[in-house]
């Protein structure tokens, strides 16, 4: 899948999902496991520090999920990457153009402000995810997924062959959705506040970005 293919889309809703606050903002984000390699889980030897004790930048919720699911996570990072890559690709001409300043908080101080830009890199790192943990799942890198089993679609021609296997997209979503959202849902703001509603911001920009792939 070809994240860009929608970007038009994906642009479209995430300015319709901008607050102009600006607001201080966690440090670190898995934003970060796109900067630093991963290893696979398979790879560490006996007495090796944990996978997940060893990556920065995980909420309580995506460490709990790392715990469960280690395998994902290198899957995880290459989603991160890809939605880097495409930030960069599409504000390119820009000012701002998604680079990155360090390791930790990969986009650093410019994510405090309720922008497009950082409506669109929420979006798209959502998307990355999408996409990554969908192909791992079609090429059996995963062991609790496999090949999609969706139905065959009621506009494709009929002359067009239907099988095979596809990206597990359901899943993908589903995972993404867990963990991608699992910091926001962690943060308990009173209703109303502005710290809130950037929350709010958050989520419905990360869906955004998992609708489009999906």
């Amino acid at each position: 899948m070809d994240v860009r293919m929608n970007q038009g889309h994906l642009l479209l809703a995430v300015t319709l999902i901008v607050c102009n606050s600006q607001l201080l903002v966690v440090a670190n984000s898995w934003w970060s496991l796109a900067m630093n390699p991963i290893q696979r889980p398979e790879m560490y030897i006996i007495g090796a520090q944990p996978l997940c004790s060893q990556l920065t930048g995980l909420s309580q919720g995506q460490r709990k999920l790392c715990q469960l699911y280690q395998d994902h996570m290198v899957y995880i990072g290459e989603g991160a990457k890809t939605g880097i890559k495409e930030c960069q690709y599409q504000f390119r001409q820009r000012r701002w153009n998604c680079s990155t300043v360090d390791n930790t908080s990969v986009f650093g101080r410019v994510m405090q402000i309720g922008s497009r830009e950082t409506a669109f890199t929420y979006s798209i790192s959502a998307a990355g995810v999408v996409n990554a943990v969908s192909r791992a799942c079609r090429e059996g890198e995963l062991s609790t997924c496999g090949c999609s089993r969706a139905a065959r679609p009621k506009d494709l021609p009929r002359d067009w062959l239907w099988g095979g296997c596809g990206d597990n997209v359901n899943y993908g979503y589903r995972f993404a959705r867990e963990f991608v959202d699992a910091r926001e849902r962690e943060k308990n703001y009173p209703r109303g506040s502005v710290e809130h509603a950037r929350t709010l911001m958050n989520l419905q920009n990360n869906e955004a970005g998992r609708m489009v792939r999906k």
